[in-house]
């Protein structure tokens, strides 16, 4: 239970919706009694194995539901739903949670158009209910202290981005684990909307979203499928910044790195590391005024950061939920920026689509019609 001024918080409690893989994590945590102020109520799962697994694993008093509308006909037993189901399920599931009073943590996306993320904010604004959404790689001490160093202007004006991430390597056997993987049909695309749906939530919750972009995106480069396992976007922002994004799943060498250029000087996160290089003027300015050809008078430091053995996202995001929802915290990653996300994700898919750089936000009508001749075309191959 959690204190707050003076008073005591009755725990949360909480319905997991999906015992998948990372339904089963989330369950364990909570039922095991590692998050302040959550506790485990109820469990919904469809397969016999996943409900065994509940059984074998969660505390008795857990009730087992084998579906949503028996997890509802418990209604009164959870105060809030985590959703962890294949996320073509999560609007209906989130905007069902809302309107009958239910906090909501969504996994990641909040499904797979801005227009369905927006439909549930639209829910939570109505309701008054926390909604959250579980994008843990903002907890990463590495992205914290970029994105703690970009609000603190410590590099001036950002003038160019450059984010490079090969290191989700999948194989085939990872494609066909589930037949709603990996496709138009299942997923509403690839590796954009899954994988790299946490690396596009860090650009935005950097950068925000760009007034242009433009995709190069070889759909099924290293594997049998119509959806993308990589992708290269070029973004225009106000004030001429710009942006490169560049995403495999399919190189065996991992690469995390993000370089952010400045007027004042640069960041760097390589991995875990993130070094800051300062100028000791604006760069702009000593390019006005430097009575030399280059940076021969350009003086600058640069400071490095370690960050290892982090490996507690989960449970962050997860005690953060519970405080926003007993003491009004908040939340590390707001419901309505699951539709910024989105916005990116549709706008590089539309590109690719029409060969084109594309403004956002994209037309909804547009792109759903199109979506759907993809889905279509899909079934037919």
């Amino acid at each position: 239970m959690l204190f707050n001024g003076g008073s005591v918080k009755e725990p949360v409690r909480c319905a997991v919706i999906g015992i998948g893989t990372m339904g089963k994590k989330y369950a364990a945590m909570i039922g095991g009694g590692e998050i302040d102020g959550l506790s485990l109520a109820a469990v919904c799962c469809r397969s016999d194995a996943n409900a065994a697994w509940a059984r074998a694993n969660l505390p008795e008093s857990v009730k087992i539901c084998r579906g949503e509308d028996a997890l509802y006909e418990e209604e009164d037993l959870f105060d809030a739903a985590i959703i962890v189901t294949p996320h073509k399920q999560h609007p209906a599931m989130a905007i069902r949670a809302l309107n009958a009073g239910k906090h909501v943590l969504c996994d990641k996306p909040a499904g797979v158009t801005a227009g369905d993320a927006e439909a549930i904010s639209q829910a939570a604004a109505s309701s008054g209910k926390i909604y959250g959404m579980m994008c843990h790689q903002r907890t990463y001490p590495q992205h914290v202290k970029v994105k703690e160093l970009l609000d603190d202007g410590v590099i001036g004006k950002v003038r160019r981005a450059c984010l490079e991430n090969s290191e989700s390597f999948r194989t085939h056997f990872y494609h066909r684990s589930s037949n709603w993987r990996s496709s138009w049909t299942g997923e509403g695309g690839g590796m954009l909307i899954n994988q790299g749906y946490h690396l596009m939530d860090f650009w935005q919750d950097l950068f925000g979203l760009p007034e242009t972009l433009y995709a190069d995106i070889p759909f099924g480069k290293y594997n049998d499928f119509d959806v993308d396992d990589e992708a290269t976007l070029v973004m225009d922002y106000p004030g001429r910044m710009t942006g490169t994004f560049i995403m495999s799943t399919g190189e065996g060498v991992p690469t995390e790195r993000l370089d952010i250029i400045g007027t004042k000087g640069r960041i760097l996160m390589d991995a875990s590391t993130v070094s800051v290089t300062r100028f000791y003027t604006d760069i702009e300015e000593y390019a006005r005024e430097a009575q030399v050809t280059s940076t021969q008078e350009l003086s600058e430091t640069t400071e490095t950061y370690e960050f290892e053995g982090f490996d507690s996202a989960y449970q962050i995001m997860l005690q953060n939920f519970a405080d926003a929802v007993l003491t009004g915290a908040a939340l590390i990653a707001p419901g309505e920026d699951g539709s910024k996300t989105l916005s990116l994700v549709n706008a590089a898919y539309l590109s690719a689509w029409q060969g084109r750089k594309v403004a956002l936000p994209v037309d909804m009508d547009v792109y759903n019609k199109l979506l759907q001749e993809k889905i279509e075309a899909e079934k037919k191959s």
